[in-house]
Order: C-alpha cells, then sequence, then structure tokens
C-alpha cells in the first residue's frame, strides 16, 4: 500500500514537472513574439524620440510604465503592480506582486528611478557603475530588512538594470540589462524571462498543494 501511494506520488510530481517546464516554454517563446511587436511601438513612439526633453514623472508615466505594461504586468491594479509613495533613497518606485495563496504578497520586481547614463553601464564585464546618486546604492536598495524581491530593476526610462536577490553585498554586477533605443532578437530572448507570466510561473507554484 504504502509503495504504491509513493508510487502515485512520484509519477504526479513527474507529471506535474512535465507539464510545468511545458507551459513555461512556451509562454516563453509566445512573450517573445509579442514582446517584439510590442516593445517597437514604444522605440518608434514619439516619445522616446523626446526623451531629452521629459522631466523625471514624464519618463516614469510615459515610457516606464508603459514598458512594464508591454512586459505582461496589469499596471491598472495596484495591487499587482504596487505604487510606493515613499522619497526614501532605498524605496523603490513600484514593486510588483504575484499570487500567493489566492493573495496578492509575493513580491518579484523592486523599480526604481534613477538618472544615469549608458555610459555607467560595462557590457563586458556586466558591471554598473553610478557613482554619486543616492537612488543607484544598490547595498541599500537590496537590504534585506525591507527588499524582500526577486530583483531590482534600475531605469532611466531607457535602460532597464536587472539585479539579483543572489548579488553580493558590494557588488556591481547586474544580471542583464535592456536598452529600449537600441536592441537584437538576443536581448528579446534575455528580457522575455522577467514577463509578468515567466516570472509569475514557478515551480513552487505547481507543486504548492503537494
Amino acid at each position: 500500500m504504502v509503495s504504491a501511494a509513493l508510487l502515485l506520488f512520484i509519477f504526479v510530481l513527474l507529471f506535474s514537472s512535465i507539464v510545468y517546464y511545458f507551459c513555461k516554454k512556451l509562454i516563453y517563446k509566445l512573450n517573445k513574439r509579442v514582446l517584439a511587436r510590442n516593445l517597437a511601438v514604444i522605440k518608434n513612439g514619439p516619445v522616446l524620440k523626446r526623451y531629452n526633453e521629459l522631466n523625471k514623472n514624464e519618463k516614469i508615466e510615459k515610457l516606464v510604465i508603459p514598458f512594464f505594461m508591454v512586459m505582461g504586468y496589469n499596471t491598472f491594479d495596484m495591487r499587482e503592480f504596487a505604487r510606493v509613495n515613499k522619497n526614501a533613497t532605498f524605496a523603490p518606485d513600484f514593486v510588483t506582486k504575484k499570487w500567493d495563496k489566492s493573495r496578492l504578497r509575493k513580491k518579484s520586481l523592486y523599480i526604481k528611478y534613477a538618472d544615469f547614463s549608458e555610459d555607467d553601464i560595462n557590457l563586458n564585464n556586466k558591471t554598473f557603475n553610478c557613482k554619486n546618486n543616492p537612488n543607484c546604492d544598490l547595498d541599500e536598495l537590496m537590504n534585506p530588512l525591507y527588499f524582500k524581491g526577486e530583483y531590482v530593476v534600475l531605469t532611466n526610462g531607457y535602460l532597464y538594470v536587472f539585479f539579483s536577490k543572489n548579488r553580493v553585498k558590494g557588488s556591481c554586477v547586474f544580471s542583464s540589462v535592456f536598452n529600449l533605443k537600441n536592441y537584437s532578437k538576443e536581448d528579446i530572448a534575455e528580457l522575455a524571462y522577467f514577463t509578468k507570466q515567466c516570472m509569475f510561473l514557478e515551480v513552487s507554484d505547481v507543486f504548492s498543494n503537494y
């Protein structure tokens, strides 16, 4: 009886794993196709062309929010795409939350606007150097006392730099970067991993009931 129950458990576990990875791969491929088309709308739109004329709030409202909307996040749902009304340097501007046992409480992305340029990004060794800007203080932004997410995303409106929660304190190494003004198919393929559909579907979600 015990052996039968164990075999059934292993079968369910294996079947769920296959379904999970199949769905994840399918969602990823679909996201790549949709992303390319939707990102082009922002890239070729009038707002990005006037980037240097925009102030901070305009960049956030007209570039940052539409970017994450294209990434699949419901920016109109303040529970899922929460705006953080704090001026503290350690506080993000937005936090994306995902479902965990019927509640939107599991945090994924901490999004922070900061003034930086392409010169602050070294693509060769994947390091970020934004000096003399408190909004770029990664150690403060990712302090375990208040950072409970998976990634911190620093953006100036068209550059999006992703830092993993596994980043070592004091390190300036980033996981991924996306340049809305200049990107390739490979960049879109990498960005697709940070879409809502990919970020919100985890192994823990599949096995949460077992």
